[in-house]
């Protein structure tokens, strides 16, 4: 019985260990918070603009279908191959397998760019939405940026134009004491460092950082939504679910009970 109880704790202790080695979100630290709404359809239509325009020219979503997402995010299909769809061939059915050669790919960045189907389940949401604000210029990487969450990423920022021109600068930042506190002087007054590592607006962009912000939420969004197209079914109907075992629980209890008249 002891054996079995260390092999359990291993298998749940394990997996906190490991996250306990390394922040979530690389060098930035904690990823941001982030919270996506798969009933915002205005949001997934927008999310799917962006990546069509920005993404969908390197990285396939090949588990994924152009009917299911027009059906699911509510565009007549005649609208979205008007208007995102220029090859004449594609059909309804066809996967999103996009136009890119592997072979080329892997010439020109030195490897091929990844299907972005699953991104958001082999990382996380706050993952994605923390990694794709996080570009800063760095003159030593083949493309002129580097990013806080993935160091090294071989991507070009191909959104910089709407974000702006973004660095790493330093800051005066409250150093704080054993207790937890903040340290200050015989004053009173905080005492402060410099730190460096911070990222910060060089340039501005087409967007403010509102806006920039909301695009990429609108991008994570579609692609929490793309990850598992009948989450939000299965989120809707888990709660008829779970109203059905407390009623049918509720139900059982009463008749249990009546039943337990009859034996006294």
């Amino acid at each position: 019985m002891i054996k079995i109880f260390i092999i359990i704790f291993s298998i749940y202790s394990a997996p906190i260990v490991f996250s306990a080695e390394s922040a979530p979100c690389g060098d930035y630290g904690e990823c941001d918070d982030y919270s996506y709404d798969l009933y915002n359809n205005e949001s997934l239509q927008k999310g799917l603009a962006t990546y069509i325009n920005y993404c969908y020219g390197c990285h396939s979503l090949k588990y994924s279908r152009w009917g299911r997402i027009a059906a699911d995010l509510e565009i007549p299909e005649e609208i979205l191959f008007e208007n995102l769809i220029f090859n004449q061939e594609t059909k309804p059915g066809d996967l999103m397998t996009g136009s890119m050669i592997k072979r080329n790919a892997e010439e020109w960045f030195g490897v091929a760019p990844p299907d972005l189907t699953l991104v958001t389940r082999s990382h996380s949401p706050e993952w994605v939405y923390t990694y794709l604000r996080t570009f800063y210029e760095d003159d030593s990487k083949q493309y002129g940026v580097n990013n806080l969450v993935y160091p090294g990423a071989a991507m070009p920022n191909v959104l910089s134009h709407l974000q702006g021109k973004q660095v790493l600068g330093c800051k005066e930042v409250p150093v704080i004491a054993s207790n937890g506190g903040v340290k200050r002087d015989e004053n009173r007054n905080d005492i402060t460092e410099e730190k460096c590592g911070y990222l910060k607006i060089k340039e501005s962009g087409e967007l403010t950082q509102a806006g920039f912000d909301s695009l990429i939420y609108d991008l994570t969004n579609f692609l929490v939504y793309v990850g598992e197209p009948a989450k939000r079914d299965r989120e809707r109907i888990g709660w008829y679910v779970i109203f059905f075992f407390i009623t049918f629980t509720a139900l059982s209890f009463l008749l249990y009970r009546e039943y337990q008249k009859d034996y006294h």
